[in-house]
């Protein structure tokens, strides 16, 4: 719409105002640019309402039975991955069925992992394939997601599970007698698939999916968002965009449900309940939010040969075979 002069771009003091009022604000002013008719980028969008992926599901009651405490960092999350299998227990649930869609659970992990791995610039050039499918730093993260997906001590039913497993069904795994998995990474969404009556905050839990002490890539937040954009401006349309940068605009969908905010201004306790306020807290901590990386990408990558890729990964085949596999299929597109 940008590119076909149909949105208005608006003032520059918008994008000051997001990078000094949104947590990872530079991330915000980038996802909400883009090129105009003329060419010239400017800031067309202005987010409101977000939604994070970055997130680890577990039992407290499984985790203090056990004596495990929630990880900070990526090391300590695969210390507590060997340390629950050790002791004779399953670490994850992972699963990668979803009807056509299958594999599409693994490129959140994928994504995940590239912002731990490498710098959000490169997590940028992936997804343009300026950064191609191949290179060492994206195979790099596939294996990192294979150190937890392709070990059969670490995933329920082992490694042969992955792929076939409903990602619906996954997660029920934490609630079983005894318990068939300890953690499960997924959005915020999954809590639709939890058994009937399940109360977030008692019955199950999350934290956030950790980034590694070892490397200064601070806290990346992989998630979604909504943007505003002006199709006919007007001082109307002016001034609600100013309201969107008042706390309050925040604060009256905060205290009902459904909606996560960057805006480091807003009081935090309005939130409509504890699960929202965690998942706001860790919007607010991070330093760099990206868009999911897939669904950046061509549809036939993205949600294609991508899917394709991590079926084929978690079923035996090595990472650099899958992502060259990728690859020759986005040569074909340009």
């Amino acid at each position: 719409l940008a590119r076909r002069g149909k949105l208005a771009p608006l003032p520059a003091s918008a994008a000051d105002w997001l990078r000094e009022n949104y947590a990872a604000g530079e991330s915000w002013v980038d996802l909400g640019t883009y090129a105009g008719a003329d060419g010239a980028e400017a800031l067309y969008g202005f987010v409101y309402k977000v939604d994070v992926k970055s997130l680890v599901w577990y039992s407290p009651e499984n985790f203090e039975d056990m004596g495990y405490e929630v990880p900070e960092t990526m090391e300590e999350l695969k210390a507590l991955t060997e340390q629950i299998a050790e002791d004779g227990e399953t670490p994850w649930c992972i699963g990668l069925g979803s009807g056509p869609a299958t594999g599409w659970p693994a490129t959140d992990w994928v994504e995940d992992m590239m912002l731990r791995v490498n710098t959000p610039e490169d997590y940028d050039a992936w997804t343009r394939n300026e950064l191609a499918f191949d290179d060492p730093k994206v195979i790099a993260a596939i294996e990192e997601f294979g150190w937890f997906a392709r070990n059969d001590d670490f995933v329920s039913g082992g490694a042969s599970a992955v792929g076939s497993t409903d990602f619906r069904d996954s997660p029920k795994g934490l609630f079983t007698s005894p318990a068939q998995c300890f953690m499960h990474h997924q959005a915020s969404f999954i809590p639709s698939f939890f058994p009937e009556g399940t109360v977030v905050g008692e019955d199950v839990d999350f934290f956030y999916f950790p980034a590694s002490a070892e490397k200064d890539l601070g806290k990346p937040v992989l998630g979604a968002g909504t943007l505003f954009v002006i199709t006919q401006d007007s001082p109307v349309a002016q001034a609600f965009l100013e309201f969107l940068q008042t706390p309050i605009a925040h604060e009256i969908w905060m205290a009902q449900t459904g909606f996560l905010t960057p805006h480091k201004g807003v009081n935090t306790e309005v939130y409509g309940d504890p699960t929202l306020k965690k998942m706001g807290d860790i919007l607010l901590q991070a330093d760099t939010f990206r868009f999911d990386g897939s669904d950046l990408m061509p549809g036939a990558i993205g949600a294609g040969a991508f899917w394709t890729a991590m079926v084929d990964y978690v079923g035996g085949k090595d990472a650099a075979t899958v992502a060259g596999d990728v690859q020759r299929t986005w040569n074909t597109l340009k």
